[in-house]
């Protein structure tokens, strides 16, 4: 949606060389110029690498555990949510042991959690670099989403050695969590991109995605068997994308059950709808983003 186009600076004196600028303004419409932006975003795909393994190294600096707050953040929750709704709720999950239907559900809202909380304030960090250099700015929100994938893929091999010490199979059937696993990132990184190009013009979003999130876990069953939604709920409860990928990557881990094809599929349309949407709005505010930061 947008093109660079150099034109010559005014000239001090006419034996200044004329240095070129570039302008950053929209040619084409947005189905258009999405071939054209994704063989931008290739040809800056080294810099999405090195920010991506950026974000991995600035998240556990200087701190004593390092890449195990990867695993240790969702095993302290499962702990704190076993606590609670095993005594009170009595949740039956058999025949899954419910610390490992809770740690299962709480892996890939963990993935979210993180992606969405720290692209959000991404863009503001990077406001000296976007000043100076232009490269596709997208490429900020989707480095953080990127890294909050490989913290997913720590933990789930932490997961799948509790599933061993629980005396469960581990199928290869369980491999049929990576397609859920990528519809799933593609919903997040919609996600992250919204919030990104909002954050930019209203602050309040930092504030209040901590509160959002926490409202967002419980609308998928990520601490609660979906046999807990009321009858009357379940319709716009499986209407949820986020319910059903929560749910199919729970199965597919645990018990080797191949997700549904309609579900399937039915998020993988709604995700690739919402990203298209998600990255119209943010290529449409990337000239501005810079100046209203």
């Amino acid at each position: 949606m947008h093109s660079d186009v150099k034109i010559p600076s005014a000239m001090g004196s006419s034996d200044e060389p004329r240095r070129p600028r570039t302008v950053i303004r929209p040619t084409r419409p947005f189905l258009g110029s999405i071939p054209d932006d994704l063989r931008s975003l290739a040809r800056y795909t080294g810099l999405f690498r090195a920010m991506t393994a950026t974000r991995m190294k600035i998240r556990y600096r200087q701190s004593v555990l390092g890449w195990l707050w990867a695993v240790l953040q969702p095993l302290a929750l499962m702990l704190l949510y076993v606590a609670i709704f095993s005594h009170f709720a009595g949740y039956n999950t058999a025949p899954l042991p419910y610390p490992l239907y809770v740690l299962a559900g709480l892996l890939p809202w963990s993935f979210c959690s993180t992606a969405m909380s720290t692209a959000a304030g991404g863009m503001l960090s990077h406001q000296p670099l976007m000043a100076k250099v232009y490269f596709p700015r997208e490429i900020v929100p989707l480095s953080y989403v990127a890294a909050a994938l490989f913290d997913l893929v720590i933990a789930l091999l932490v997961m799948l050695v509790m599933v061993l010490a629980y005396g469960l199979p581990v199928s290869l059937w369980a491999l049929s969590a990576i397609p859920v696993v990528a519809i799933l990132t593609l919903h997040v990184a919609a996600l992250c991109l919204l919030i990104s190009a909002m954050q930019v013009r209203i602050r309040d979003i930092n504030v209040a995605l901590p509160l959002l999130l926490q409202i967002l876990m419980f609308t998928a069953p990520v601490v609660y068997p979906a046999t807990a939604v009321p009858e009357w709920l379940r319709s716009a409860y499986w209407a949820n994308p986020l319910a059903i990928l929560v749910n199919d990557f729970r199965h597919a881990v645990l018990e080797g059950r191949l997700p549904g094809a309609s579900g399937l599929v039915y998020c993988g349309v709604t995700g690739g709808v919402f990203f298209l949407l998600a990255y119209w709005s943010f290529k449409r505010l990337e000239a501005k983003i810079v100046d209203e930061m």
